[in-house]
C-alpha cells in the first residue's frame, strides 16, 4: 500500500498574531461554501515549505514565510494527509483567486464558520497560538533551529504554548545566520533554564515608565534673588 500523499495548509497570521486567515471554497460542489486554511498538494520533488509558499501565492497572490509546522496531521480520504503550518505575509495582500471570500478570524471566532473536516483538528492549536495575551509572553532566542524546536517541544509537553519563528534584522530579507525565537507563556524561570542549556538568552521587554506617577513639584522662591556682581573698578 502506497504512503498517503501530502497536502499542506497555511495558518496565515495577522501582523499582530491575533487573527488567522480563512478562505471559502467554491469547488468541488460538496466543499463549496465551506472554509479552509489555504494550501494544496506537494508536487514531486518539492518540499512541504516550498509547496505551501507556491500554493498560497497561486491562491491568494501574496508571498508568505512559513513560521512553524503544527503538530499532528489529518486524513483526506484514503490517499492524502493534511499537515499545517503557521505563516505570515511578507509581501503583497491576500486576495481570493480560487476562493470567493477570505476572513480574518480571532480565536473566539474560529467556530463561527463551517470548516472542512481535515482542517478542524488544527483549530485547538490555533486557539492557543491566537490566544497568547499580549504582554504575558516571553521570548527565548536560540542560535540553532534544532535547539529552538527542541525547547518549544519541551515547553508544549509541560503544558505551555510555544511558537517558533525566525528572527530578522531590520532591512534584511535573507535568513543567513539569523537566530530563532521561541515565544511562550511559560514562567520566566522555566524558559531561562532552556535558554541556558542551549547558550541562548531571554528577550524580556523593558517595562515602560509609569506616566501616571507625576514628578514632585519643584518649589520656586517667592522673590527671585539678585546676583551681586563683583565690583571690578574703573581701569
Amino acid at each position: 500500500m502506497n504512503s498517503p500523499k501530502t497536502v499542506v495548509a497555511a495558518a496565515i497570521l495577522s501582523a499582530d498574531g491575533k487573527q488567522v486567515l480563512a478562505a471559502r471554497r467554491t469547488s468541488p460542489p460538496e466543499a463549496a461554501g465551506r472554509w479552509e486554511l489555504p494550501g494544496g498538494k506537494v508536487e514531486e520533488g518539492e518540499t512541504p515549505e516550498a509547496a505551501l509558499v507556491r500554493e498560497v501565492g497561486e491562491e491568494l497572490g501574496c508571498l508568505i514565510e512559513v513560521l512553524d509546522w503544527m503538530q499532528g496531521e489529518a486524513p483526506i480520504g484514503e490517499s492524502h494527509r493534511l499537515v499545517a503550518a503557521t505563516a505570515r505575509v511578507v509581501a503583497g495582500e491576500p486576495r481570493p483567486r480560487e476562493h470567493d471570500q477570505v476572513l480574518w478570524l480571532a480565536a473566539e471566532d474560529l467556530d463561527s464558520v463551517d470548516w472542512l473536516e481535515p482542517d478542524r483538528p488544527f483549530l485547538d492549536a490555533l486557539r492557543h497560538v491566537l490566544g497568547m495575551p499580549e504582554g504575558s509572553t516571553l521570548r527565548g532566542i536560540f542560535f540553532d533551529e534544532e535547539h529552538a524546536r527542541t525547547a518549544a517541544e519541551t515547553l508544549e509537553r509541560e503544558g505551555w504554548t510555544a511558537r517558533v519563528s525566525r528572527e530578522r534584522y531590520q532591512g534584511e530579507d535573507d535568513d543567513e545566520d539569523h537566530p530563532w525565537s521561541v515565544e511562550t507563556d511559560a514562567p520566566e524561570m522555566v524558559l531561562e533554564l532552556l535558554v541556558d542549556e542551549y547558550d541562548g538568552w531571554l528577550d524580556i521587554p523593558e517595562e515602560a515608565p509609569d506616566d501616571s506617577i507625576a514628578p514632585e513639584p519643584v518649589e520656586l522662591p517667592d522673590n527671585p534673588k539678585r546676583i551681586k556682581r563683583p565690583d571690578l573698578g574703573n581701569s
